[in-house]
């Protein structure tokens, strides 16, 4: 959870700067790195693969709601449309695909939390 934070914070610190691409690319790497948070405690495990879709897999397997889990990871898997675009292509994002990435991250990282016990 605390990569997961932390990858936040950069993503919205990028937003403020106007760095489009970092902030989508960080938000990225902030809802992995809470989907391996939720996999770890339900499942033991976390994605250790390239390819992010093996996050989405392994929330599948948790023992919730289909329907829940399936809205919850398309708030994971929205922003990795442009993920490519944000770490490797020569096309520029915008604000629209930054804040769509935060919406997304904050939707996805709210079912997150309330499905792992408080850091408190």
């Amino acid at each position: 959870m605390r990569k997961s934070e932390e990858f936040e914070r950069a993503a919205r610190g990028a937003a403020e700067r106007q760095d489009w691409d970092a902030a989508v690319a960080n938000a990225i790497h902030s809802g992995i790195s809470m989907a391996d948070a939720v996999a770890v405690f339900y499942l033991g495990k976390r994605s250790v693969a390239q390819g992010h879709d093996e996050s989405v897999s392994l929330l599948e397997q948790l023992d919730v709601d289909a329907k829940e889990v399936e809205r919850a990871a398309s708030h994971l898997t929205e922003p990795l449309k442009v993920k490519n675009a944000a770490e490797y292509e020569g096309r520029l994002l915008t604000r629209r695909d930054s804040d769509q990435a935060l919406k997304h991250l904050g939707r996805f990282k709210t079912w997150a939390r309330g499905k792992l016990p408080s850091a408190g």
